[in-house]
């Protein structure tokens, strides 16, 4: 028992210097330069996305959902470890998607760009104390098609 009771007390001090000694966790955040052809369609956003940002160096996991509202795109963000919070604009210009956040201490941003198959987004989130994030949003495989390409 006495040996059992030291193993884990050299366990429990070591613990803090091999979780110091992991390597910041990065992420990718190109999503291509390809950019949708010339007068194309706008893509359709709306949809589940899976997101990923890295906070002080660990891996922050959520949900993003984006449906149409008033004629244009809104929805929610809802990180693992926090309530959902309102995403109240988004804007698409060619294959540059801003997004807006409402926060309770002020708007946090996302400025990124949209893969040419529009399902994935890869940013920068800006919180409103000026620390830029990056971020990556892949879409969740769907059957939904918005109203106008549906069968009649």
């Amino acid at each position: 028992m006495k040996r059992l009771m030291t193993l884990a007390l050299l366990a429990a001090f070591a613990a803090p210097t091999m979780a110091a000694a992991q390597p910041a966790f990065t992420i990718d955040v190109n999503c291509g330069t390809d950019a949708a052809p010339v007068g194309a369609e706008a893509p359709n956003l709306h949809g589940s996305w899976d997101f990923l940002m890295v906070v002080s160096g660990a891996p922050s996991f959520g949900l993003l959902s984006i449906g149409l509202v008033d004629g244009g795109y809104g929805g929610s963000v809802t990180p693992v470890n926090t309530a959902p919070v309102v995403v109240r604009k988004i804007t698409l210009t060619g294959n540059a998607i801003h997004m807006v956040v409402a926060s309770r201490e002020g708007d946090v941003l996302f400025d990124g760009k949209l893969s040419a198959k529009a399902d994935r987004m890869c940013g920068t989130v800006t919180y409103h104390g000026g620390q830029f994030l990056p971020m990556l949003a892949q879409r969740r495989p769907s059957t939904y098609q918005p109203q106008a390409q549906r069968a009649q």
